[in-house]
């Protein structure tokens, strides 16, 4: 990006315990890690973060926390190969492209009725294999304010055990364990806030960031660079 399109980077700086954005003159003026920026625009693209700049606007903004854990294993032999992605029913239920299969009504009340605590604990299953042959597996989903420090073991049982359920492989060893989050709002694909001139926060999109940020990002800034040349 940097050869392309003169991007430049400052890793190492976005501290949050210090990052601050405040506006002198209509200027932004962009703090962190004992170093400014000045720039005629701003976007702030920091997930459930942006909390710590704009509370008011983060509590008014109608989203919610999502905390998940996932796992990946040790490699798996040094021939078995997975091939394409996995999942399987409890998928259906998560992703709201699968919302006009008319018969998923009766899955969602079936899992609901029989294994409640996949509803309880927001968990899907989806595996996948990368070129190490080391499998990623999750993943959960539980929404709220406070975002728990702990991860639940009974959480990953849950997903191994299902896991045995549409997949016959090898003898999995898990070699890490994590959790990330994200924020989610119920209704939009995404929020964009203006909590200051010049300064605009993009979030929300849920899980789908890696899918969405680059076509939502330059839809963002295309319109708001042109609104500002008219």
């Amino acid at each position: 990006m940097h050869a392309v399109a003169a991007v430049s980077f400052a890793r190492g700086v976005m501290n949050p315990c210090v990052f601050s954005v405040s506006s002198w003159f209509d200027v932004p003026d962009v703090r962190a890690g004992g170093k400014s920026w000045q720039a005629q625009r701003v976007w702030v693209c920091s997930g459930h973060d942006f909390e710590s700049l704009f509370p008011q606007q983060f509590s008014a903004s109608g989203m919610v926390r999502c905390k998940l854990q996932m796992m990946r294993t040790q490699p798996v032999g040094n021939r078995w190969r997975l091939g394409p992605k996995l999942a399987a029913g409890l998928t259906l239920r998560h992703y709201r492209s699968f919302e006009g299969c008319p018969t998923l009504p009766a899955l969602m009340q079936r899992i609901a009725r029989a294994s409640p605590w996949f509803d309880r604990h927001g968990i899907h299953v989806l595996v996948s294999q990368n070129d190490a042959g080391e499998l990623t597996l999750g993943d959960s989903h539980e929404y709220g304010d406070a975002v728990d420090p702990f991860d639940k073991t009974e959480i990953d049982d849950l997903v191994l055990g299902y896991r045995g359920t549409f997949l016959d492989a090898p003898e999995l060893r898990i070699a890490s364990r994590w959790h990330g989050g994200y924020a989610k709002h119920e209704d939009r694909l995404a929020v964009i806030l203006h909590p200051q001139p010049r300064v605009t926060v993009v979030t929300g999109v849920g899980g789908a960031g890696m899918t969405l940020s680059f076509g939502l990002a330059e839809q963002v800034v295309r319109r708001e660079l042109d609104e500002a040349e008219c």
